[in-house]
């Protein structure tokens, strides 16, 4: 009788946890996020520290002497080299310490932090009212070929040609000068709440508004088309679901995952965006802070008002990802 030795079983193969590799994606994400925001950082403190001469004069004003330009340099530490410079600056920035403005002496963060709430407060007011309106006419417009779909996608077309200067200009000689509904300037904003304070919003927040629509909208439409024409959107037809609630519920759902993103890329464009809305309408925002630091020499407060901007694109951009991943399946698996 002939024993057959019996192969050895190998060792059972233990993927690694899917929960586990998601954590580490995310790390490395963050990671990136974070290397991305330091160079942002240095790049701007580098562009605006080149010339520690400029600095001081800027500070102190045209009519200073050689001596007085040397004095301030040595005192302010402008004339050691910029990497010791930059680190010095980056650990005062991140402990809470921004430094004072070189004109008015006055502490920086004070004047950021109110200018950035109202900033956002104006993206928030911005997109509560386009976003429900652009993916409304989105949804609409997929139906490709009708007549609300062409009519639709030219004055899209040429409203998101038109620079953010131009439709405010526009709607504050309509609205403000011509009807006098609205006021012209939005200083009120500064103030307590108010109805003129509700009123100082209305102009701004319309222009950013009507910026994005277009871009949101035009996403929209392909989106909800690209699902209305996919297999499971046809099967739903075929079993005699209305067209109506294939359109809402099913096509809409799966249209999520670019319109998140578009949703994130627009938020990030409104901080962007605000900053010519903002002095159009003279909004004390953060915009219109930073334009008035780049005007007087300020490059301190330049410096805060940039490397908070970089921080919230960066922030945004981040959890956009985050939801993208999260909403397609395809996405989630690979990460």
């Amino acid at each position: 009788m002939t024993i057959v030795a019996a192969e050895p079983i190998a060792a059972p193969v233990v993927a690694p946890r899917k929960s586990m590799t998601r954590v580490w994606a995310l790390v490395r994400q963050l990671l990136m996020s974070v290397l991305t925001l330091l160079l942002i950082s240095f790049i701007a403190f580098a562009a605006m520290n080149r010339s520690p001469e400029q600095i001081a004069r800027n500070a102190l004003g045209i009519s200073v002497t050689d001596e007085q330009l040397q004095s301030f340099i040595t005192l302010q530490g402008l004339d050691r080299p910029l990497p010791v410079r930059y680190l010095d600056w980056l650990g005062h920035y991140l402990q809470g310490d921004w430094g004072t403005t070189l004109t008015s002496k006055l502490p920086i963060k004070p004047l950021v932090l109110p200018a950035f709430a109202h900033t956002a407060e104006l993206a928030l007011a911005s997109l509560v009212w386009s976003l429900p309106v652009a993916i409304a006419l989105g949804v609409f417009m997929a139906r490709k070929g009708g007549v609300f779909d062409r009519v639709a996608f030219v004055v899209m077309t040429v409203l998101a040609a038109l620079p953010e200067f131009v439709v405010g200009l526009g709607l504050m000689i309509l609205l403000a000068v011509q009807l006098r509904w609205l006021p012209v300037s939005s200083s009120a904003v500064s103030g307590e709440v108010s109805f003129a304070w509700l009123q100082a919003f209305v102009l701004p927040a319309l222009t950013l508004g009507l910026i994005v629509v277009p871009y949101v909208s035009r996403i929209a439409r392909a989106s909800v088309s690209e699902a209305l024409n996919a297999p499971f959107t046809r099967n739903a037809v075929l079993r005699g679901l209305p067209r109506r609630r294939v359109v809402w519920r099913h096509a809409t759902r799966s249209a999520a995952v670019p319109l998140v993103h578009a949703v994130a890329l627009v938020m990030i464009y409104l901080l962007g965006g605000a900053i010519i809305v903002e002095n159009v309408f003279a909004f004390p925002g953060l915009g219109r802070l930073l334009v008035q630091a780049i005007a007087q020499g300020d490059t301190n407060s330049a410096l805060s008002i940039t490397v908070l901007l970089g921080a919230v694109f960066i922030a945004l951009s981040f959890v956009a990802d985050i939801f993208v991943a999260y909403l397609n399946p395809r996405l989630k698996a690979a990460r």
